[in-house]
């Protein structure tokens, strides 16, 4: 199973990082890799579900992810199901001025023998992501 935790201080209301984070529109546009989203109609309500293409490496990654904590302004955490499976949690905590936004990821790839071969590889790439899309999120909420 591999693990990536980042976190970033961010000038901003909890209910605008919030509305970053669970808006598909706003989605596509701070999470690197993501070339697609639809969301279930009562998203983003616990057992709701948004899914999506990302791709990492060139390959085509698909996942559902289903919400299993929604405290709006606060935290959201879903399951993972797809050629990636795990838990991806994002935490929003009140921090002097403004807000520090965390996200952790426990995840692992199905796909036999090629996919667990190529998991480190996209593991790093994951990793880097992970700090891009937490900048990006930075830049959009400070605007």
């Amino acid at each position: 199973m591999q693990h990536i935790s980042e976190s970033i201080s961010i000038h901003a209301t909890p209910a605008a990082v919030w509305s970053l984070l669970t808006t598909p529109d706003h989605i596509l546009k701070w999470f690197v890799g993501i070339e697609s989203v639809q969301a279930s109609p009562d998203y983003p309500a616990v057992g709701s579900t948004i899914s999506g293409s990302y791709k990492v490496m060139g390959i085509e990654l698909k996942a559902v992810q289903t919400v299993q904590v929604s405290e709006p302004n606060s935290r959201i955490h879903y399951t993972l199901e797809g050629i990636v499976t795990g838990t991806q949690r994002w935490e929003i905590a009140q921090s002097g001025d403004g807000v520090t936004l965390s996200m952790t990821m426990d995840y692992s790839m199905s796909g036999g023998v090629l996919g667990k071969l190529a998991e480190p590889a996209v593991h790093q790439v994951n990793l880097n992501n992970a700090k891009q899309s937490l900048a990006n999120i930075k830049a959009m909420a400070e605007r």
